[in-house]
């Protein structure tokens, strides 16, 4: 075999590799046999191994937004409530000869008139809070607000027992703070023994019925379970928000149960440190039972203490001017 040099051409073609411009990669980008990690469903680490799931965080009912879109649908339902009654009440003629202007001022001002207006108003609240409600959590409304009502079935009796005492004692307390001279809700039972009925009975049924659902059916757990929103992502501990979210949590439902009955009172501070006082006994009431129906009991029968004083004082209903003294 010779080594000198040929002058023949080879026989195959050696093609310049470009330096620059478009055909540096001739071919387009290198394509690996290995899968891509954007399409990976576990997106794996450098060493191959799958990362593990999302986690996922517990299901909690109801939360603050849901109170939130409880309270502004009451607000919005109790005055679309309030123009209706009066309407109705224009159309059936109780008393004629009054414009609807009229009307509406004599349904602030007359217990014949609010109550039934407030009720139909309470019944609108419940006809579209359910339903919407039981869409939204996917699940029987009841269940979502703890209604419990077995529960308070089975602890009637004790539950009556606690509202009693708990009116009793809310009394007693009552006569070392001030306390307004004649506060509108004694003012609105003053004018007609109808009234005065119509709200004993009102009391006893339909306003603790929405007072316990809007209070510790939304508002209490919302706001729990917004501190243990942040203790399921490791914002906060558990015991941080079991020691000072429930009572943080029972503190701000009970102020906002207080300002919701403060112009009942004449916006006093006394009477507002009682009802506040009421309301701490229904959360407690709430989170030990798990029952908003076991709240609905003692509710009702504190309601009852303050009326059978009335009931008692008035002869039933039937000297109402012995309030004003």
């Amino acid at each position: 075999m010779s080594n000198e040099p040929s002058d023949e051409p080879p026989d195959y073609e050696i093609s310049p590799v470009p330096q620059h411009g478009p055909d540096f990669y001739p071919a387009g980008p290198a394509q690996s046999s290995f899968p891509s990690m954007l399409d990976s469903p576990f997106r794996p680490d450098i060493f191959g191994i799958p990362a593990p799931p999302p986690r996922v965080y517990p299901r909690r009912v109801p939360n603050l937004g849901h109170a939130v879109l409880f309270f502004v649908l009451s607000v919005v339902l109790i005055g679309m409530g309030q123009v209706l009654g009066v309407f109705i009440l224009q159309l059936s003629h109780i008393f004629p000869h009054r414009s609807f202007d009229a009307l509406f001022l004599l349904s602030s001002d007359d217990a014949r008139v609010s109550i039934p207006i407030q009720a139909l108003s309470y019944g609108l609240i419940a006809l579209v809070a359910i339903p919407v409600f039981s869409v939204l959590w996917s699940e029987p409304f009841s269940k979502g607000v703890s209604w419990g009502a077995r529960i308070a079935e089975h602890r009637f009796f004790l539950l009556t027992i606690l509202g009693l005492a708990t009116g009793f004692g809310i009394t007693v307390f009552g006569n070392y703070l001030p306390m307004p001279d004649n506060p509108p809700i004694t003012q609105d039972m003053m004018k007609s023994a109808a009234g005065a009925w119509l709200m004993l009975i009102f009391g006893l049924t339909i306003a603790p019925l929405l007072e316990e659902l809007a209070f510790r059916g939304f508002l209490l757990p919302g706001l729990i379970n917004s501190f243990r929103w942040f203790a399921d992502r490791g914002k906060i501990s558990e015991n941080v928000a079991n020691l000072a979210g429930v009572p943080i949590s029972v503190l701000l439902t009970s102020l906002g149960f207080a300002f919701m009955h403060s112009p009942q009172v004449s916006h006093a501070w006394g009477p507002l440190v009682l009802i506040g006082m009421v309301s701490i006994v229904l959360c407690i009431v709430r989170l030990a039972t798990d029952s908003v129906a076991a709240g609905v009991v003692v509710h009702a029968a504190y309601n009852f203490t303050l009326f059978a004083g009335v009931l008692y004082q008035t002869g039933g209903f039937r000297h109402l001017e012995k309030l004003s003294s």
